[in-house]
Order: structure tokens, then C-alpha cells, then sequence
């Protein structure tokens, strides 16, 4: 197996660098592109479609609705809302949780056409991170006199990811979650809980190789995350988060733990203090390949699950999408601006290049391929 060219996908290559041609008199004229999730969150489309027919009369705004009847046909609302907006220099808002801003990120990255978002989901860590409210009727009001941030997003395979992309435990975490808040409901108590459990009942190592096109290693994991998002590590005191805010990709790989590590991971995950645990270590990469024997691996992308061929080649798209986000700084944005890592985070290549000991219930990072290791 060959881990050169770790590069963004070839079709997601020229939307690295997004230009916007919108002035600030154009931004708060611009028709409204609504493409609601209904099924998200607390599924609300009705009281939000409500909410933007009647600020949008107010700003004399025009409003087009791209409503789909069922998630899967999100991708093709998306496409016609991007159509339409082109035509008339619109505005495209995303309204729904993480994974539907993701799936319409995806249709519309590096298009040039504004994006607007109204949170809808259980934990809106792409709202929150750009500081816009949870509030529907003050989200769609920023949709309408906010200022353009242009924003980075991350790339796997060529599939756009806005939160992070994660694969092993992980993957087992959300499937959970899933059966359990279709039983119990929606919430982050549910879904913190479901986490605890599925913890407390291990999880099986993956024997990878990492690299870049310099250099690679392999290492046996339980999880690979990697995540874009500076709140949420931020939230759960995370150091990496310190290379979303340096345009690179946070990657935090796990030593496999035993079941008391697991339990001490979840207990530092709760009292946001992951920085403290010695099974997770955390790096900085602007883009990295990832091979392992499987033909296909589950990989989780914002919350959503899916199957994916491998090798996995993660990058990451600078200045992809515009934003639309409140004219004033937040509070929330400069505290995680300016709060100070305790410790630096090392890049991918300076992880590579370290000579780590082969130890019982550790990350296991040697040179070599995975050819070598079938020889075995």
C-alpha cells in the first residue's frame, strides 16, 4: 500500500480558496435561499419557515425555499438552492443540526456564494463556534445583517466536514447514540450517557499506517478523530484546538486503554480535562493519509456515519466556504482566541519523526507499511 499524494481529493482541489464579489450593500439585499433540515433537532421547520417569511418581508428581503421531504434528498435541495442563488446573487442558509450544514457545505464549497445557518440540531458546534445564536428568529436576523467571515473546512476523500471526521470507537459512540436517542430522545443528557456506556464496554484496537508523503508509521488505536471545530475541543480542554485556530487539521489518536482507562477518560471527558489524559495524544497536520487492511472503514462526519474506501486522505480547505456571522466579535470567539495551550501541540511530521518505545497498551508507532506487517 502506497501513502503518497496526500493532498485534498482532485475534485475538491480548486475549492480550497473561496473569493467573494459581495459588498456589504449587496449582502443585505441579497434573496434568501432556505434549505431546511426537518428532521433535525427539535424539527421546527414550520415555526423557523414562519420566522424567515416574516423578517424577510420586514428587510424587503426576497425568500425561496428549498424544503426536502426527507434527508436523503438534502444534497439535490442544496444543488437547486445553489443553482438559484448564482442566478440572482442570493444567499444560501442552512438550517438544521451539524450534519445537515455539513451536507449542504459539501454541495455549495467554494462556489463563492454566501452561507447562512440557523441551528437546529443537539449540539450545533458549528453555530456555537461562530457565534451565532441558537435562538431561531436572532440566527435568522444575523442571516440578515451579519458581516462575511471566510472559514476552513475539512476534507476526506473529497467529502467536506465542518465539526470532524473520526473512525474506530468513535464510530461505535455515535452508532449508540443513535439507537439510544431514537429511543429516549434527543438531548445532550441522552447522548452523554450513551457515551459513558459504550465506553464502559471497550473497544477493539485498529492496526493503521499514518503519513504524509515524506514519512509514515504505523500505530494500533482504538480511535482516530480528527477534528476542525475550535469549540469543541476548546470545550473539552483540548490543546489541539490550537490548530484549528492555525488553519490545520487537530488529530487526537488513543492508546488503547484498559477498561479503568476508559472509565478515567470518560470521567476527564465529563470534567473537561482530556488534556490530562496520558491515553490520548494530540497533534497538528494540514493534511495526512491513513491506510489500514480494510477495503472500507466506517467514518463518522459530523455526527453522520458513513462507509468510506480506504486509504483515508484527510485535508483541509482554506477560506472554502463564506460565512455569515454577527457584525460584533463575540466574547465567546476571543475567549478561545485567547486562551493559552498548556502545552504546544507537535505537528504530524514531528510525530513521525519521533522514535517511540514499543510498549504493552500503547499507541504502537514503528516504521515500516502495512505490506511488511501481512508478511509478518
Amino acid at each position: 500500500m502506497s501513502l503518497s499524494q496526500p493532498e485534498v481529493s482532485r475534485h475538491n482541489r480548486n475549492q480550497s480558496v473561496v473569493s467573494s464579489s459581495y459588498s456589504d450593500e449587496q449582502l443585505s439585499k441579497a434573496p434568501v435561499h432556505l434549505v431546511a433540515n426537518g428532521k433535525s433537532g427539535r424539527g421546527a421547520r414550520d415555526v423557523l419557515v414562519a420566522i424567515a417569511r416574516r423578517l424577510c418581508e420586514r428587510d424587503q428581503r426576497p425568500l425561496r425555499l428549498h424544503l426536502p421531504e426527507h434527508p436523503r434528498y438534502l444534497p439535490d435541495k442544496a444543488r437547486e438552492a445553489l443553482a438559484a442563488a448564482r442566478e440572482e446573487s442570493g444567499v444560501i442558509v442552512a438550517a438544521g443540526g451539524d450534519g445537515t450544514i455539513r451536507s449542504v457545505v459539501q454541495e455549495i464549497s467554494g462556489a463563492g456564494i454566501p452561507l447562512g445557518v440557523i441551528p437546529i440540531g443537539t449540539f450545533n458546534f458549528f453555530a456555537r463556534n461562530h457565534a451565532i445564536p441558537e435562538d431561531f428568529e436572532q440566527a435568522f436576523a444575523t442571516v440578515l445583517s451579519g458581516r462575511l467571515k471566510a472559514i476552513d473546512i475539512g476534507d476526506i476523500n473529497g467529502q467536506a466536514f465542518v465539526i470532524n471526521s473520526s473512525f474506530g470507537l468513535y464510530s461505535r459512540l455515535i452508532r449508540a447514540r443513535e439507537r439510544h436517542t431514537s429511543r429516549w430522545g434527543r438531548n445532550r443528557w441522552v447522548a452523554t450517557i450513551s457515551t459513558l456506556l459504550t465506553l464502559l464496554r471497550g473497544s477493539p484496537s485498529l492496526d493503521l499506517e499514518m503519513g504524509t508523503a515524506e514519512r509514515s508509521k504505523r500505530l494500533r488505536t482504538p480511535m482516530v478523530f480528527v477534528g476542525i471545530n475550535a469549540l469543541q475541543l476548546h470545550d473539552v480542554s483540548l490543546d489541539v484546538a490550537h490548530c484549528a485556530l492555525d488553519h490545520k487539521l487537530a488529530v487526537v489518536v488513543m492508546r488503547p486503554p484498559s477498561k479503568w482507562g476508559l472509565l478515567r477518560l470518560s470521567l476527564h471527558g465529563l470534567m473537561r480535562r482530556l488534556r490530562d489524559d496520558d491515553n490520548l495524544e494530540g497533534f497538528c497536520a494540514e493534511h495526512m493519509v491513513i491506510g489500514c487492511r480494510r477495503k472500507h472503514m466506517e467514518v463518522v462526519m459530523d455526527g453522520e456515519r458513513l462507509k468510506m474506501p480506504t486509504p483515508l486522505r484527510y485535508g483541509i480547505r482554506h477560506r472554502a466556504i463564506e460565512l455569515i456571522v454577527p457584525r460584533q466579535p463575540q466574547p465567546q470567539e476571543q475567549e478561545i482566541a485567547q486562551a493559552e495551550p498548556v502545552s504546544i501541540p507537535p505537528s504530524i511530521d514531528e510525530v513521525l519523526a519521533r522514535e517511540l518505545p514499543r510498549q504493552e497498551g500503547a499507541v504502537l508507532w514503528e516504521g515500516g507499511s502495512l505490506t511488511d506487517m501481512e508478511k509478518q
